[in-house]
C-alpha cells in the first residue's frame, strides 16, 4: 500500500486557525470538537484518497461529519495537499477565485 504523505496550504493552515478561533468563541471546547472532526477525515482521505469523488478541476472533497465544513484537496503523486477548508455555506466559486 502506498504511504501518501500530507501537505497543508498555508491558506488552508489559516483557515483551520480561524474556524476554530470561531467556533471557540462561540463555546468553549466546540473549536477542538471541529478539529476532531477534520482529523478524522483526513485520516480517512489519507488511508484511501481515492474514495472521494472529482468535483471541480482536480479537486476532491471530504464533507465533515458534524460541521458544515469541507477539505478541499488534490492528489499529486504520493502527495495529498489539502487546498482549502471551507464553509459549505460559501459560494465556493468566489471562495477559490484567488486560488
Amino acid at each position: 500500500m502506498l504511504k501518501y504523505r500530507l501537505v497543508l496550504t498555508a491558506r488552508a493552515v489559516e483557515e483551520i486557525q480561524k474556524t476554530i478561533y470561531y467556533y471557540n468563541s462561540q463555546q468553549k471546547g466546540l473549536g477542538s470538537r471541529f478539529y476532531t472532526d477534520l482529523k478524522k477525515q483526513v485520516s480517512s482521505i489519507r488511508h484511501n484518497p481515492f474514495c472521494r469523488a472529482i468535483r471541480y478541476d482536480d479537486i476532491r472533497f471530504a464533507m465533515l461529519d458534524k460541521f458544515p465544513y469541507a477539505a478541499h484537496y488534490n492528489i499529486d503523486g504520493n502527495s495529498i495537499i489539502i487546498q482549502g477548508v471551507i464553509s459549505t455555506h460559501q459560494n465556493p466559486d468566489t471562495a477559490w477565485i484567488d486560488r
